[in-house]
């Protein structure tokens, strides 16, 4: 089969075309035909090598963390999906890739409400910002958020997730994501231009009962901290700030996926939430399954730039 992935670390020319056996499935395994994936920031921080002190990968190493497709072939002990089923995945890696492999706990149905591409968006980002509101932050109805990076593919879905459980949603973002931002429900929004102004965020300064930093390198991280009242909550998909002294009582947490965090728990509440018309995923790029385009589609994302998800469709 076709895939494409690194025998080393480095930037985007060390993605490289491999031509590799289709993978045998262990038996609480399915084996799905790829019909699209998402190119996630991720994916970049794997290919750059920035989880390697941490983390030990066998080169060549296929990459992929996400992916929809159709299973064709299903481990004895699976129980719960069947040959044709059209699925989502949190694969973790191999989905760059005509085939992947993927444990039966790591895949949902596939949305009937989502496009191709959508659904290709959706498992990461929408696994990521379930567990962080819902575990990390521990998010209840009437409490009040604020998200910084209110428009990427993880923020997006913290907003939308927010709103559908009841809580009063302050984004921040850029100037020019504005109207995306609060058209999937955000109550206030303040450009991130605007949080060196005190005149702006005073109002705000220890009034959120959580602060959820989804931004492009933590860009929140001091003003967020800032924003949480004593006794609140503030989560980081990056690094918590380092702080000569904490101004009040609050639980700072570095989000870090767990084991106990269960895909298929998330993947109940996102399809709840899709089939109520509370969660949408925005498409920026599509792309065919190309080396160039890849390679492209990963600059593409480490820029930060994009408004939406970048997904590979191997339909076209």
């Amino acid at each position: 089969m076709k895939a494409i992935g690194i025998n080393q670390y480095g930037d985007s020319k060390m993605l490289q075309e491999l031509n590799t056996d289709i993978p045998q499935i262990a038996t609480n395994e399915v084996l799905v035909k790829t019909e699209a994936f998402a190119i996630n920031p991720l994916d970049v921080a794997i290919r750059e090598g920035q989880f390697k002190n941490s983390v030990i990968l066998l080169f060549p190493m296929i990459l992929g963390t996400d992916a929809v497709g159709s299973i064709v072939k299903v481990g004895t002990n699976v129980n719960n999906f069947h040959v044709g089923d059209e699925i989502i995945a949190h694969a973790g890696y191999g989905t760059y890739a005509e085939y992947f492999r993927v444990s039966s706990d790591h895949i949902g149905l596939r949305p009937s409400q989502y496009s191709l591409h959508e659904a290709a968006g959706l498992p990461l980002s929408g696994i990521t910002a379930y567990n962080v509101l819902i575990h990390s932050a521990q998010a209840r109805s009437g409490q009040k958020i604020a998200v910084f990076g209110a428009s990427g593919g993880v923020g997006s879905m913290v907003v939308q997730m927010a709103k559908a459980y009841g809580l009063d949603v302050v984004a921040i973002d850029r100037q020019d994501t504005k109207a995306y931002v609060l058209s999937i429900g955000a109550n206030e929004f303040i450009s991130i231009d605007e949080i060196s102004s005190p005149k702006v965020m005073h109002p705000l300064t220890s009034q959120m009962d959580i602060v959820i930093d989804a931004s492009n390198f933590g860009k929140g991280a001091v003003t967020g901290v800032n924003l949480v009242h004593d006794g609140g909550t503030f989560v980081t998909l990056t690094h918590v700030p380092t702080l000569t002294k904490i101004p009040k009582n609050i639980i700072l947490k570095e989000y870090v996926p767990e084991k106990k965090y269960y895909d298929s728990d998330a993947f109940a509440a996102i399809t709840l939430m899709i089939r109520n018309n509370q969660l949408h995923t925005r498409i920026d790029k599509t792309l065919d399954f190309t080396l160039e385009n890849v390679r492209m589609g990963q600059d593409y994302v480490a820029t930060g730039k994009h408004n939406g998800k970048v997904v590979v469709s191997l339909n076209s």
